[in-house]
């Protein structure tokens, strides 16, 4: 998968480094509570399909030649059931806002196995809390706001029982990552080849991909990683970069050094565990559209906060 990486089973224990924090509320764009419902269906087709597709090609023999268990496997067919529930009452939402609800796209999953398919099941969940939680605050009306919380309850949920199934800790952070729509489109777009002409523009845009380099061997606090860009950077006489963490207090910054045409070294802040997102930016303290270069990139940070 273009966003999976897997990190070592080994934490890292080396000193902590500075690194500049601010606050910062997550920004919305002003869009229309239908906009919002056609995201959140957006978002909802695609897992639909993920586990559809998923469950189509792998039997219950599949699961446990894997290692794995047919609870597991009867509980990934609710998990399922539930994203098919989703996409039915977002579509009669819409509908009854007499808006056209967007269709089922075209996608790619890059799933080979069992186990990259619940490693990308557990990134699709984790992902959809956080598209949930970044959208909640822009939801004007209140009946709709309190679904969109009730949805986002159970992808919680099905995110922590899926990273139980990867053998990593169901509840990492005490707080869950909000991300804009941006952020999430960017992420979700590497997935979807295309969509009916019907469906239209949503208002959203994809900053270009940033994944962590295939030799990570070790994501962890204080550890050097580096990010990379589809396409080389273009860089104005001594510029800086910074890799901006996000989370719900707002970003972590840490300088990231760029190393070659789309290469940039950074550390891992302190505060950051499980399922965490990280864009490029050219501005210390702004994640803006204007000064974000790519991302976000979805990576694994080994740990939990409660470890001592």
């Amino acid at each position: 998968m273009k966003f999976i990486y897997a990190a070592s089973v080994l934490l890292a224990t080396c000193s902590a480094h500075p690194t500049k924090r601010i606050t910062q509320a997550p920004s919305m764009l002003n869009i229309t509570d239908a906009d919002i419902l056609q995201y959140a269906l957006t978002l909802e087709h695609l897992e639909d399909k993920f586990y559809r597709e998923g469950l189509a090609n792998f039997t219950l023999e599949d699961f446990k030649k894997s290692g794995f268990n047919e609870v597991l496997y009867k509980n990934l067919k609710e998990v399922s059931y539930d994203e098919t529930t989703h996409v039915s009452f977002l579509t009669q939402a819409l509908t009854a806002a007499n808006a056209t609800p967007v269709a089922e796209c075209t996608y790619a999953f890059g799933v080979t196995d069992v186990h990259s398919f619940l490693a990308t099941a557990s990134i699709l969940e984790g992902v959809g809390v956080s598209a949930y939680l970044g959208a909640a605050a822009s939801v004007m009306e209140k009946l709709y706001l309190t679904a969109a919380g009730s949805i986002l309850t159970v992808e919680a949920r099905h995110s922590a029982y899926l990273r139980k199934a990867n053998k990593q800790s169901p509840s990492p952070q005490a707080f869950d990552t909000p991300l804009t729509l941006d952020q999430v489109y960017t992420l979700a777009a590497p997935f979807i080849v295309s969509c009916p002409e019907s469906n239209g523009m949503l208002p959203v845009k994809a900053f270009p991909m940033l994944s962590v380099t295939p030799e990570a061997d070790c994501i962890a606090t204080n550890k050097t990683i580096v990010l990379q860009t589809k396409e080389p950077v273009a860089v104005e006489y001594n510029e800086k970069f910074y890799a901006a963490w996000i989370s719900v207090t707002g970003p972590t910054f840490v300088e990231a050094k760029l190393e070659s045409g789309n290469k940039f070294s950074t550390e891992v802040p302190v505060g950051f565990h499980g399922q965490s997102y990280v864009v490029i930016t050219k501005k210390e303290g702004s994640v803006t559209d204007d000064d974000v270069i790519a991302g976000p990139a979805a990576l694994e940070v080994l740990g939990a906060n409660g470890e001592k």
